[in-house]
């Protein structure tokens, strides 16, 4: 019986819950073709969905106001998933795969997604792992992040990119909504196990 209580405890330490918690993390957004948020937070809260979805909130900093948006993620042994911000200049990232991977992560590694969009109908689309990167460092430590390419298998307009960090998950996401582009890079002062931000 200790066995079964040793691996339940080495299986719940290796697997990082960036989301649980009530954490923040601080986005600076820039903008191609659109105008909005300078600055956005991902909120979380563990556990206040009925339905065991993880809630998020995405919160928008505009124009001395602030708008709050509730989403969810769900993260877990086999995964993280968070649900991209929509508001005003992200309509359209409903077009694109969530950010999101499968444990463990591997390159080459896909994942495929249906979504249902806003209008009733259903977005086809995929993810893949296509390598691990550094990206960032904190006390002479290098620290990396996984690369994720999201498509729409029905339109070539909607694609991102998505950097997962084991420790603070989801900390750059890039989308091309047709003739929008919009990049978010975590800021370094949210970020639990690096700082120092990589540009690209």
């Amino acid at each position: 019986m200790k066995y079964v209580y040793i691996f339940l405890i080495a299986s719940l330490v290796g697997t990082s819950q960036p989301y649980f918690g009530s954490n923040e993390f601080i986005f600076k957004v820039d903008y191609t073709n659109a105008i909005g948020a300078p600055k956005m937070e991902l909120q979380s809260v563990d556990n206040r969905r009925a339905n065991n979805l993880d809630s998020i909130e995405w919160v928008y900093f505009e124009h001395n106001l602030i708008f709050y948006q509730p989403r969810y993620c769900i993260t877990d042994s086999s995964g993280v998933m968070i649900t991209s911000p929509n508001r005003g200049a992200f309509a359209e990232t409903e077009y694109i795969p969530n950010p999101q991977v499968k444990f463990p992560i591997t390159i080459g590694d896909s994942i495929y997604v249906e979504q249902p969009l806003s209008n009733g109908k259903t977005m086809k689309g995929y993810l893949k792992v296509t390598e691990e990167l550094e990206y960032g460092s904190s006390l002479n430590k290098i620290s990396y992040a996984w690369k994720v390419e999201a498509y729409n298998l029905e339109n070539d307009n909607y694609s991102a990119v998505y950097y997962y960090n084991e420790e603070n998950g989801f900390v750059y996401l890039s989308y091309k909504l047709a003739d929008i582009g919009i990049e978010m890079n975590l800021d370094g002062r949210s970020e639990r196990g690096f700082a120092d931000e990589k540009e690209e």
